[in-house]
Parts: C-alpha cells; structure tokens; sequence
C-alpha cells in the first residue's frame, strides 16, 4: 500500500513540475487566457514573437491595483528568463486614491507590450 502512495505522489510532482514549467510559454500569435494565483490577477498573453509579448491585466477591484503592477513586472522576468526586458505600457494606467469616497467607473485592462532583450551574437 505504501508503495502505491508513493508512486501516486511521485507522478503527481512531476506531472505538477511540468505543468508549472508550461504556464509562462504562449504560442506565437495565440491570445491565451491565464490567472496568476500568486498575485491574484486575470491577464491575457499573447506571444507576437521570440522576444515580445502583449500583456492585459483585466481589471478587477480597487485593492488589486498594486498586485497588478507588481504582477506585470514579475510576470516580464519571468518571460525573458531574467534576461533584461523592456516595457511600454499602452493602455489602463488607473489613479491611486488611498481612500476613494465613491465607487470607481469601469477601468480599462492594463495593457503593455513587453520586449526581452537578448544577448548580442558573438561572431
């Protein structure tokens, strides 16, 4: 018996091992719909090329307004492996209120394109 349990729990780390290894990774040109757990965040990602990406953040209540940001420069070294990267945000930027006294109209995703920069050729 124990060993059935062993091996249970073998199968499902690595199968869990592989399937965190495959969240980052869209398919060029494919807008993928994916939530992050950590930050607590919606986001679209779609793969325009090798090194750039477009990133919307749906928006969500007010309180997730920082986990957004942190989120997206997070979500960016992760994309570029660590390597140095680029961002331009293009759309959704939301006023910081530390106590907003009425509710907040409909704010639009946060919207960025994320360019990673690779490391020069050495011919």
């Amino acid at each position: 018996m124990r060993g059935k349990i062993a091996q249970s729990l073998k199968l499902s780390g690595g199968f869990m091992l592989l399937i965190s290894c495959a969240v980052i990774h869209a398919e060029v040109g494919k807008t993928e719909k994916r939530y992050d757990f950590d930050d607590k965040v919606h986001y679209h990602q779609t793969q325009i090329d090798d090194n750039n990406y477009r990133l919307e953040i749906q928006s969500d209540s007010y309180q997730h307004f920082q986990n957004q940001s942190v989120f997206l420069l997070r979500h960016s070294q992760r994309l570029c492996k660590s390597n140095p990267f680029m961002l331009k945000v293009t759309d959704g930027v939301q006023e910081y209120e530390r106590l907003p006294s009425k509710p907040r109209p409909y704010q639009p995703p946060l919207t960025a394109l994320l360019q990673c920069e690779t490391e020069p050729n050495k011919d």
